[in-house]
């Protein structure tokens, strides 16, 4: 039997529990230091937020035993919410819903091209901001009129792009995960056809792009590495010379460095990035290897929309 001394391990010390709060139902969630407080999921709690206190759910409870967490400052939980405060809490995010339901039956009576995303309601009661997209400029001067009667609240509307609607709804990508920009990402970078590319990527749209329309974030965590090993890799098309055989790269694999190439008779063979000898670039793969380049460009920019990485307007009552 192993017998585990766990006094004498170093990382014990540095235990710490963090709560992952959602200050909003489609809000990021923030994380917090338990402060040493039992919690549970789905408890409500007060936090410190932006120089004031805030209530916000507790969706999800980790530990870490990393050094690098003990030298990270987090903000603390205060406490645990009071009974009065938690109907007051859910009481305000109800209202923000019935505003919600509200506004979608105001924009379909008047027959706008625009949709709503969210809603958020000051705890004053003072100010409704209501987020929508839309695909051009909307004349909502009666709307606007419309709601300030209602609520009797000021009444600000946002358009903003179609990324940040994927980021405020919520959802999951075609790899099965939560949606990256709904669950880490902080602030949106520029994606470019480029980057997919690079990575040997097949130029479609229903491929590379996301719930949102536009080009995948995703694109972006790699990129670097692909340039780098990508920079004197043989191209797709090129004449590969080995010790053993000579013949045409027709795919590549550049993470694990395979080339598969193939012979004038058909045969084809799988071989590492260190068993390439020289390489032959033909001059008309290279015409090609323009041609298609330019035209990849041409059909992406028909068909992939421009990426949108910034909130397209302000607009108020």
């Amino acid at each position: 039997m192993i017998t585990i001394n766990l006094l004498n391990d170093k990382s014990i010390r540095f235990v710490r529990k963090f709560a992952a709060v959602r200050l909003n139902i489609r809000a990021f969630p923030f994380y917090y230091d338990t402060g040493g407080l039992e919690l549970k999921k789905g408890e409500i709690v007060v936090v410190p937020y932006d120089s004031r206190e805030e209530l916000g759910e507790v969706i999800a409870i980790e530990t870490r035993c990393d050094p690098y967490f003990q030298r990270c400052f987090f903000p603390k939980i205060i406490r645990i919410a009071l009974p009065h405060e938690i109907n007051r809490w859910r009481e305000h995010h109800q209202r923000e819903k019935d505003a919600l339901l509200y506004c979608k039956k105001k924009v379909k009576e008047y027959g706008l091209v625009m949709k709503i995303s969210d809603v958020h309601i000051d705890t004053a009661n003072r100010k409704v901001t209501f987020h929508f997209t839309a695909p051009k400029r909307i004349d909502f001067r009666a709307l606007v009129k419309d709601l300030a009667a209602h609520f009797k609240s000021r009444i600000e509307l946002w358009q903003i792009g179609v990324r940040d609607e994927a980021k405020k709804i919520d959802g999951y990508g075609v790899c099965g995960r939560r949606l990256c920009c709904a669950s880490f990402i902080r602030k949106f970078v520029p994606i470019s056809v480029k980057m997919a590319r690079e990575q040997d990527l097949l130029i479609a749209p229903s491929k590379i792009s996301g719930v949102c329309g536009r080009l995948m974030c995703c694109l972006a965590f790699e990129e670097q590495l692909y340039q780098e090993i990508g920079k004197d890799a043989p191209p797709i098309g090129a004449i590969a010379h080995t010790r053993d055989v000579q013949a045409e790269i027709i795919d590549r694999n550049l993470l694990k460095q395979l080339y598969i190439l193939q012979d004038k008779n058909g045969k084809r063979y799988i071989v590492q990035r260190e068993d390439i000898i020289a390489v032959t670039i033909p001059e008309d793969i290279e015409k090609i290897q323009r041609e298609l380049k330019e035209i990849k460009e041409e059909v992406a920019e028909e068909e992939l929309p421009p990426d949108d990485t910034e909130e397209i307007e302000t607009m108020q009552e």
